[in-house]
């Protein structure tokens, strides 16, 4: 090879090394866009938050999809939930007021200060116990309902936030929520069964672990907003274990009330705790 053909291989080896080093140096001081939750990966240096741009493509697309999941899920609620479930038992659940909502809500966030945990009983209605309207401790259907609804379209948000949002995430996020729902409701369901404890409605189950996502959006919410996550997650995670142990303590080992607890630690005890327990890593789970 001639001198000249050395010197122009030398010289473009030297200009691609060059421009390589220059490309990465670039490359690894600008942030990319991905997942959340990952450094790098549509967070910002520091793991803090982007800041909200409602006029982003993506974060528009998410809420458009999100009213859209809102309103085919609200349908099918109507068109289809006869069919499990008779109405009159419906209008049970779903008997709540202003009043009702903000002190279960109230409860489900900070029940470290709730003493009576016993629910009233009403021998004339159908399932024995007095409506949600007129009961703090009887369980609905409204709250966990709107919370698991308002956690798929808050989820949904958050990943058009991020610049990773396709149509499939509500979706995906409703199978798990709901996988995850039948998972916790079979195992109260069995442990009673196999505890001789007190009849409960599948319902019943279905309102206590729904209730979680009451937690689960206040944490969601709380990061969009102000980038505050894991001690507010933590913190409502508490919330609901308390919430769940109180609840089924009172109906499985104070049958109601009527029962003391015993001194020595029992079965029902230790499912009652890991029920309770459970409510932790579920909540991390299920979080952004």
């Amino acid at each position: 090879m001639n001198q000249a053909g050395m010197q122009g291989m030398h010289g473009g080896m030297q200009g691609g090394m060059q421009g390589g080093m220059q490309g990465g140096q670039q490359g690894f001081g600008q942030p990319q866009q991905g997942y959340a939750g990952q450094p790098g990966m549509g967070m910002q240096q520091g793991g803090v938050p982007p800041p909200i741009d409602i006029n982003n493509p993506m974060f528009q697309m998410a809420a458009s999809s999100g009213a859209q999941f809102f309103d085919s899920g609200h349908k099918m609620l109507q068109n289809n939930v006869e069919q499990y479930v008779s109405m009159s038992l419906l209008r049970y659940y779903f008997s709540v007021d202003t009043a009702y909502v903000l002190a279960k809500l109230r409860i489900l966030l900070w029940p470290f200060m709730h003493k009576d945990w016993k629910r009233c009983k009403d021998e004339g209605s159908m399932v024995g116990y007095l409506a949600p309207r007129h009961d703090v401790n009887a369980p609905d259907l409204y709250i966990p309902v709107m919370a698991f609804v308002t956690y798929i379209v808050a989820f949904g948000l958050h990943q058009g936030w991020l610049n990773s949002f396709t149509p499939e995430v509500l979706g995906k996020t409703a199978s798990s929520g709901i996988g995850i729902m039948v998972f916790e409701v079979l195992a109260l369901k069995l442990g009673f069964y196999l505890l001789d404890g007190p009849p409960n409605r599948f319902v019943d189950f279905c309102c206590y672990c729904g209730y979680k996502y009451v937690g689960i959006v206040a944490s969601t919410l709380c990061y969009i907003f102000i980038g505050m996550h894991w001690p507010v997650i933590l913190f409502t995670g508490l919330a609901m274990a308390w919430f769940m142990f109180k609840t089924l303590a009172t109906s499985l080992i104070l049958r109601g009330g009527e029962q003391q607890m015993a001194g020595e630690l029992s079965t029902p005890h230790y499912f009652v705790f890991a029920m309770a327990m459970l409510q932790l890593p579920v909540t991390w789970l299920m979080g952004i």
